[in-house]
């Protein structure tokens, strides 16, 4: 009786365990082919249709597996040779992706075409036959990707487990299927959830990934790399808020080099400015060839950041450069701030340079 029961608590187990990674397995594809939908509509390209098609038959045949009670049965087999396609046309669109490739991918057509093939004959075909079809198609993908693919473009760790995790899958289905213990099967869906859901990491990165760069874009000015004016702005005022600043720094490209462009100029000037500035404060775009900073730290005065910064920019840019400076006080705003230095500038230019004026709490240096 005893042994009657561990059986019993055992099989219960194996089922609940089964309709977990079942239902898993679901939701996953639930949410890629959604993901998959917003992807296509947003952007509408080769690579997310491919995205859409391989969500849509994932999901249609993780579907049609789930209802069926005997997974080495001829019409399962339909289902895993439909999840067989679009696990390569997954694959297809994910080199895409990443990769940016253009190569055809010649195998990878080959294996969905196998793979449908074999779904369409599958109801006619043995389970063994069908089940050793699809395990050449992936088998095929997958030491394709291995040999050619990886030495050619470098390894992606998330893909190479995913192309790993899928050939395990067909294979432990090809062991049950010839040795008619559908256990085997049923641990290659356990393989099959953990592919899906490497699958939504890798969308789910690369989503992620084009929000920082967008981020990015819409705060960062195209030239010199630093913030945007009104970023700088939004940014500044929040710091001048919380009283965590030292200064003001207004930056001016002057007399730029015959040898080097304009825009190659301040590209170099601005790439100067941000490396000086890190962990020390941050710096905008203010006009044309006029830059502004504002120092959040205490750890270096503001005239030898100054002429540190005026070094670096005549290294780096091979320009003259004009600098003013001017203290934080509470109670003075932004603009007040950048307009102390600018004038001071101004005054610098009207008069000549290398010289150093006094404006109340600011300076300006002149090269």
């Amino acid at each position: 009786m005893f042994h009657i029961f561990k059986k019993v608590g055992c099989d219960t187990g194996m089922i609940d365990l089964e309709r977990f990674i079942s239902g898993f397995l679901l939701s996953v594809n639930c949410v890629l082919f959604i993901v998959g939908l917003f992807m296509y509509r947003k952007w509408r390209n080769p690579t997310y249709l491919k995205f859409l098609v391989a969500f849509s038959l994932m999901l249609f045949s993780n579907i049609g597996m789930s209802l069926m009670s005997a997974k080495l049965f001829v019409v399962n087999m339909f289902f895993m040779s439909l999840y067989a396609a679009a696990i390569v046309i997954t694959q297809i669109a994910l080199f895409r992706l990443y990769y940016k490739s253009t190569d055809k991918l010649y195998v990878h057509l080959g294996g969905t075409a196998v793979s449908l093939i074999t779904a369409a004959m599958s109801l006619f075909l043995p389970v063994q036959m069908s089940s050793f079809l699809l395990f050449l198609a992936v088998a095929g993908v997958t030491l394709f990707t291995l040999i050619k693919i990886f030495p050619e473009v470098g390894v992606n760790p998330k893909y190479f487990m995913l192309t790993i995790l899928f050939s395990i899958q067909y294979l432990l289905h090809l062991a049950g299927a010839f040795t008619g213990y559908e256990l085997l099967s049923e641990l290659g869906v356990i393989f099959s959830a953990f592919a899906s859901f490497t699958v939504f990491l890798m969308i789910f990165e690369k989503i992620i990934g084009v929000m920082q760069a967008a981020t990015y874009t819409s705060t960062r000015d195209e030239l010199t790399g630093l913030f945007t004016p009104k970023h700088f702005v939004h940014q500044a005022n929040q710091a001048l808020t919380s009283g965590k600043t030292t200064g003001v720094l207004y930056i001016e490209i002057q007399n730029f080099s015959a040898h080097i462009s304009e825009e190659e100029t301040l590209r170099r000037a601005g790439r100067a400015v941000g490396r000086a500035l890190d962990g020390l404060g941050f710096a905008g775009r203010y006009q044309n060839n006029a830059m502004t900073a504002l120092i959040t730290s205490a750890n270096i005065s503001l005239s030898e950041l100054a002429n540190s910064l005026r070094m670096k920019i005549d290294v780096e840019a091979s320009s003259t450069v004009l600098i003013g400076y001017m203290d934080t006080k509470s109670g003075v705003t932004l603009d007040e701030l950048i307009s102390e230095a600018r004038e001071g500038a101004i005054r610098t230019k009207q008069h000549g340079v290398n010289k150093i004026f006094d404006l109340d709490q600011s300076k300006i240096l002149a090269d």
